[in-house]
């Protein structure tokens, strides 16, 4: 790591330290982890939180490096990062489009975090076809549209308790909103930090 790295940089690494590491204990304590809501749900479909819940918390974790220049400048180390990045999120997504069937809450929540783990799929295989068509802005753009949306792990267990605490307990409430607020506005700062550096996108390597 350089010394110029941005003091964002860490907030963000920071962050998703942390929640994978809630991820991670999900996946190792279990039910005793579950919050007593989803409890039915989770331990109904191990086969589906399990590796969401453990491939969601490499995917947030790997996604930081993604953004080094450092690392980008390091082609055989970016590209070993890259696919086990777009590999963690292909099984984030597909686990949690499966999960989102039966998310608690009803048809809010399913459309709220199926819209997530489609979105998730869609720009994971879109940086994919950038890639393997040396198209390196866009690639770059994609990736960092993924990132935002793997970034829901952590902004939605900063919103849920931040509703509950506002709506006195209503846990129902809070779930129905944040399965939509804890990806959508995450998107739309990443479509504005896209637009406003695509200038300076031309300067990454080929890393293909």
């Amino acid at each position: 790591m350089t010394k110029s790295t941005p003091a964002g940089w860490w907030v963000l690494l920071a962050f998703a330290v942390a929640i994978a590491g809630y991820g991670f204990a999900n996946v190792v304590r279990g039910p005793a982890m579950y919050p007593p809501n989803l409890l039915d749900s989770f331990m109904a479909r191990p086969w589906g939180i399990y590796p969401h819940a453990f491939l969601g918390s490499c995917a947030l974790l790997l996604g930081p490096f993604q953004f080094r220049r450092d690392l980008l400048r390091n082609r055989p180390r970016h590209r070993l990062l890259g696919q086990a990045y777009l590999l963690a999120c292909l099984g984030t997504g597909v686990a949690g489009l499966y999960m989102a069937f039966f998310s608690y809450g009803g048809m809010v929540t399913h459309l709220g975090f199926g819209g997530l783990a489609l979105s998730l799929l869609g720009s994971i295989l879109l940086a994919y076809q950038a890639i393997k068509g040396r198209d390196v802005a866009r690639h770059r753009e994609w990736m960092i549209r993924s990132y935002a949306l793997i970034y829901a792990a952590v902004t939605l267990r900063i919103q849920i308790p931040t509703l509950m605490a506002v709506t006195r307990g209503d846990f129902d409430f809070s779930y129905h909103v944040t399965s939509w607020l804890c990806w959508v506005p995450n998107l739309l700062v990443a479509e504005w930090y896209v637009r406003r550096s695509r200038p300076r996108a031309a300067d990454l390597p080929v890393v293909a």
